[in-house]
């Protein structure tokens, strides 16, 4: 992260110094062309007037704002690539942002940037800038690769919960963060909507412990080998007791407890019993859905592709078998590659696994159809069906001993994670890598006439994972169907020392917080002749004195330091929003993001999301297959022209 912000900061120190056109030469006029909802489009005039207003006037910068309708934004774009009347910076969203790179339509600006002496951008966070660096050559993302835009519009991933409903099961509902549990349950203070523990007269007796979902007896937990049966709360009869607390992530325990309880299947109101698709007594049927496997795998400092040489060599790990490591509290790790980590990071692929010298250099460990790697040595076997056996390569033995010591904390593999999402929406009777199904979420079949949020704010479902972009449409639909919501962090990877104890909350080894958002950027268009003055306002509209205005009128963000003065329209935003703006400090883009086109997404994720969630093929008929074609079209990209 240092490097990071060493390299943001050089963008403001470097020479030569530039300021641009004086206000009394003459103006340079830029156009700048926008799509979006109409609050986005109001956003993106009154930054850019401001900017004309200011930093424009004193340099000789006018911008012409045009607005393009949504639908053929890109064509529009795209066919102007080449004509002197094309706009001199545009917006991109993450999933063309590669793309359009091979394609050329915008071109690297750190030259541009660096000559600019008179613009802060060092407040901006790390993980909506680096999204924005691209080398074509070795196909990498890294901190130090070319940098082809900067962030201007952010839509961070959070937990929706419908609050009427929980509290209707008898929850009590609190907003605590966990550094102030300890006064909170004294009494001594009140929680972040102004409520006490004495308001809460269930509470009285109960130390209620740092968890995100908390039930005084018989909590569900999965230890990896034993399930505990779900049992139903006895909330109303006063014989148990829960909390549901929205400053503090749920583990994945906590999460499907919780949606049990809302999920017909477990918890059917009378004369629902025997039917296919029974609903609760609050009219839910699911309690529970995330149509992203994000933060599961991530988590536990996994993904979907792993470079298995730090420089471009893909492959697909998202049913990696071998666990993975976070470092930890009050420990550093240093990895085989030399890699220093600190505590609550988790090990890359390169250092947690066994890779020995081939040729005075790191071997390329040879992908099986399992999903587990191999030496590539002279054992290594392919078969005409695409099969490999060879020898495994394990993990590394400074892992495996600073485990030992305890400077390592074990975490599931990727696959486990992986699997763990699945079984969210599986049948009870499915069978996932060996392990049954949950049904308590909702497949894909289910959105095919409706949207998830359309089935959130229709009361069919309890806790929904969705984006920022929700909150005005939802506040106006709880408020026409009188019901109350709010946000709580996504759920993650975190492992009680005795999970059968509902009161304990020592945390034995616990992932990372992880989760999704989407970007819109500014990029200039390759063919500007203006390109100087461009990064000036790209600049400015990404620095403190754009994002400021952004703020003022609901939108998040670039920098930290201004997440505390976002300001939402009367009614929109919940109280528990800050759990948007914390999480754009760490989530980062999806999987469309991850290469030039999403051709090698489609080659694992559409049998999956159109058979496999809806239980039309086994998850046996479907790994091994997936793992083999998605490998093979990751080798088209080192040939990918550009």
């Amino acid at each position: 992260m240092k490097r990071i912000m060493c390299l943001l900061l050089c963008m403001v120190c470097c020479i030569p110094l530039f300021t641009g056109c004086s206000a009394k030469g003459n103006t340079n006029r830029l156009q700048f062309w926008v799509y979006g909802s109409s609050d986005q489009l109001d956003m993106y005039t009154r930054v850019t007037d401001a900017f004309n207003e200011s930093y424009g006037k004193e340099h000789g910068i006018q911008v012409d704002i045009s607005q393009k309708p949504n639908g053929s934004y890109a064509q529009t774009v795209q066919v102007s690539s080449a004509s002197e009347a094309g706009p001199d910076v545009f917006l991109i969203a993450e999933a063309e942002f590669k793309s359009w790179i091979v394609g050329e339509y915008f071109c690297p600006i750190q030259e541009y940037v660096d000559k600019v002496t008179d613009i802060d951008l060092g407040d901006i966070m790390p993980t909506t800038v680096n999204r924005l660096r691209y080398n074509r050559e070795t196909n990498t993302s890294h901190t130090d690769d070319p940098l082809y835009g900067l962030p201007l519009d952010s839509q961070p991933t959070a937990l929706y919960y419908n609050q009427t409903m929980l509290e209707k099961a008898g929850i009590a509902v609190i907003s605590v963060d966990e550094a102030d549990l300890d006064k909170w349950n004294a009494g001594e203070i009140a929680d972040n909507n102004g409520k006490k523990k004495s308001d809460f007269p269930q509470l009285s007796g109960v130390t209620v412990p740092a968890k995100g979902y908390y039930r005084s007896l018989n909590p569900y937990y999965y230890n990896g080998e034993y399930t505990k049966t779900w049992v139903k709360p006895a909330f109303k009869d006063n014989e148990e007791v829960a909390v549901f607390n929205n400053r503090i992530a749920m583990n994945w325990d906590e999460v499907e407890d919780l949606g049990m309880l809302f999920s017909g299947k477990y918890n059917p109101k009378p004369g629902e019993e025997n039917k296919a698709n029974p609903v609760t007594e609050f009219g839910t049927q699911y309690g529970y859905f995330t149509e992203w496997w994000f933060n599961y795998g991530w988590s536990v400092g996994g993904d979907c592709l792993n470079d298995l040489t730090d420089g471009g060599e893909w492959n697909f790990s998202l049913l990696d078998p071998n666990p993975n490591f976070v470092v930890a509290d009050g420990k550093t790790f240093t990895g085989r590659t030399g890699k220093t980590y600190n505590a609550g990071e988790t090990i890359s692929f390169v250092d947690k696994m066994n890779i020995l010298q081939k040729d005075g250099k790191d071997e390329v460990l040879v992908p099986d159809v399992y999903g587990d790697y191999l030496h590539d040595n002279a054992n290594v076997v392919k078969n005409a069906d695409g099969a490999v056996s060879g020898d495994k390569a394990g993990l590394w033995s400074g892992v495996t001993e600073a485990e030992s010591a305890g400077t390592l904390n074990r975490l599931p593999s990727t696959r486990d994670a992986f699997n763990r999402y699945l079984k969210l929406g599986a049948k009870t009777d499915a069978n996932i890598d060996g392990d049954s199904g949950l049904d308590i979420s909702p497949n894909p079949s289910t959105f095919a006439s409706r949207t998830s949020m359309n089935y959130f704010f229709s009361q069919s479902l309890a806790v929904l994972a969705q984006s920022s972009v929700y909150m005005a449409d939802l506040s106006e639909e709880a408020k026409a169907r009188g019901f109350q919501w709010d946000v709580a962090p996504l759920a993650v990877y975190k492992e009680y020392t005795d999970p059968s104890d509902p009161n304990c909350d020592i945390v034995k080894a616990q992932g990372k917080q992880a989760g999704h958002s989407n970007s819109l950027s500014m990029v200039m268009r390759t063919g500007s002749t203006k390109k100087q003055q461009a990064a000036q306002f790209m600049m400015w509209m990404a620095s403190a004195e754009g994002q400021k205005i952004r703020a003022s009128i609901g939108f998040f963000p670039n920098q930290k330091s201004l997440l505390p003065e976002v300001e939402f329209k009367k009614g929109i935003a919940p109280g528990n929003v800050r759990v948007f703006s914390e999480a754009l400090e760490f989530q980062g883009p999806g999987d469309w993001w991850y290469m030039p086109d999403h051709v090698w997404v489609e080659k694992w994720c559409v049998d999956l999301n159109a058979d496999v969630r809806n239980g039309k093929m086994t998850y046996a008929d479907w790994y091994s297959p997936a793992i083999i074609r998605t490998n093979d079209w990751l080798q088209q990209y080192k040939q990918y022209q550009r």
